[in-house]
């Protein structure tokens, strides 16, 4: 009788200590930015800005439209997801910050830097502010992508976020390819 109580004890420890693990939130989880969640439409508030995704495409081919009309086609091997969006600064000068796209699978992918779009633009407090951010992606990637921007970065430098800083997480909606071709204006034309 004795022995059976042991065993039944052991085991019963056994399944609190692997409960307890699968409680216990990992690293990653621990120590992520504080999102502020929402969907294409909505605002999302957070400490340093506000922010609202107008609109979302998915398509394999994009032309961004210069000075004179003058339009340049960007190839990719994959399919380019641009994001309009609006985004005002709270209570100084900031911008966005890390900016990336990320898919169902988990795997991150960040604004492309082929050219310049709203992520490096600088948001002034209470003057909302429109512009777009392009991503280049697998196909497999696009249906499920979420935006997500994190580590806002302020004018002055005795700003910093940590490890615990707001986050904007938004939900883009996306089934697949949107459309053939998306031309979008390039900055200060």
């Amino acid at each position: 009788m004795r022995r059976a109580l042991t065993i039944a004890a052991a085991a019963l420890l056994l399944v609190a200590i692997g409960a307890v693990q699968r409680l216990q939130p990992n690293g990653d989880r621990m120590y992520r930015p504080i999102a502020s969640t929402g969907t294409v439409g909505q605002e999302v508030r957070t400490l340093p800005y506000s922010i609202r995704v107008d609109q979302v495409d998915a398509a394999r081919e994009l032309r961004l439209k210069g000075f004179l009309d003058i339009v340049e086609r960007k190839s990719t091997k994959g399919v380019w997801v641009v994001v309009e969006l609006t985004a005002t600064a709270t209570n100084q000068q900031v911008r966005l910050g890390d900016v990336t796209l990320r898919a169902a699978n988990g795997s991150l992918y960040a604004a492309t830097d082929r050219f310049q779009g709203f992520d490096s633009v600088n948001l002034e407090a209470g003057i909302p502010a429109a512009g777009w951010i392009a991503f280049e992606l697998p196909p497999e990637a696009v249906k499920g992508a979420v935006l997500w921007i994190t580590g806002a970065r302020y004018a002055s430098f005795h700003r910093l976020n940590g490890a615990l800083g707001p986050a904007a997480e938004i939900e883009l909606g996306l089934t697949g390819i949107t459309a053939q071709t998306i031309t979008i204006a390039k900055e200060g034309t």
